[in-house]
C-alpha cells in the first residue's frame, strides 16, 4: 500500500515550506489544485496531474472522483502527493480525502502551507487579530448555493463577536453576505481588505467599507481566487 502526502502548497512560489519541497521532490506521483503557483511546478520531477475544481463550474472533477483516484494511485503502491493551494487546514476537503485514504489502509502525512488570510494580513502589514481590540477570527466560506447562504451561518452571532471575519470564495456572493452583516447590526463604516490572486504577478490589494465593498468589487473587477478580511484589523492596512 501507498502513501499520502497531502501538501498545502502556499500561494506563491516563495511561501511552500522546505517540507513541502521535499515532499514533492521524492512523490511518485503529483495531485495538484489549479490554484498552484507555475514556479511551484518545476519541482514535480514525476506525473503531475491536474485535479482542480473549478468554482461555479459544473464540467470540471467531483471530490469523489479525486478521492476515487487517490484510492487508485495508493493501491498501485505510489508515494502520492496531493498538493492544495494555500494551507491543508483552511476550506481544502483534507478530511475527506484522509478519510479514503484511510479507508484502504495507506498511511497519511500533513504538511500545512500558508493560508490566503494569512497572507494577505502580512501583506499589507496588518494581523487578523490585534489583543487590544480583536480577540479572535472566523473564517467562513461563501462558495454555497445563493437560496442558502442567508441560513448557512448564525449572522447575528458572526456579528455580536466582534471577531475578524474572513471569507473565502466569496466574490459572487458578497451581496448577500453585505446584506446580512448590515442587517444583524454591523456597522456600514467596518473596514474591508480584498486581495486577489495574491503572491502573483496579477495580485491586486483593495481597502474599502461594508457599506461601499459592492461599488469597489464592481468598479476593479474583482473576481477569483480573492480573499476578504472584514473587520477593524482591516484599517491597519499599509496601503
Amino acid at each position: 500500500m501507498g502513501e499520502l502526502i497531502i501538501v498545502g502548497a502556499g500561494l506563491g512560489g516563495q511561501s511552500i515550506t522546505l517540507a513541502g519541497i521535499e515532499a514533492i521532490r521524492n512523490a511518485e506521483v503529483v495531485l495538484y489544485d489549479r490554484l498552484i503557483h507555475p514556479d511551484i511546478q518545476q519541482y514535480i520531477a514525476c506525473e503531475g496531474r491536474d485535479v482542480g475544481k473549478r468554482p461555479y463550474h459544473a464540467h470540471c472533477m467531483t471530490q469523489a472522483q479525486i478521492n476515487a483516484m487517490i484510492v487508485d494511485e495508493l493501491q498501485q503502491g505510489k508515494r502520492v502527493v496531493r498538493l492544495k493551494g494555500g494551507d491543508t487546514s483552511v476550506f481544502a476537503r483534507t478530511i475527506e480525502e484522509v478519510e479514503a485514504a484511510r479507508a484502504v489502509g495507506a498511511r497519511v502525512t500533513i504538511i500545512p502551507g500558508v493560508t490566503s488570510a494569512s497572507s494577505l494580513a502580512a501583506r499589507v502589514q496588518s494581523a487578523l487579530t490585534d489583543r487590544r481590540s480583536v480577540p479572535g477570527v472566523v473564517f467562513i466560506t461563501g462558495h454555497t448555493k445563493a437560496d442558502t447562504l442567508e441560513t448557512s451561518y448564525r449572522w447575528d452571532a458572526l456579528c455580536a463577536l466582534g471577531f475578524t471575519i474572513v471569507v473565502y470564495m466569496g466574490v459572487k456572493n458578497i451581496p448577500t453576505i453585505r446584506q446580512q452583516l448590515l442587517s444583524h447590526g454591523m456597522a456600514p463604516s467596518t473596514p474591508i481588505l480584498i486581495g486577489q490572486s495574491l503572491e502573483t504577478a496579477q495580485e491586486r490589494i483593495f481597502t474599502t467599507t461594508l457599506d461601499d465593498v459592492l461599488t469597489c468589487i464592481d468598479s476593479q473587477r474583482v473576481s477569483h481566487p480573492a480573499t476578504i478580511i472584514i473587520g477593524d484589523v482591516a484599517m491597519f492596512s499599509a496601503l
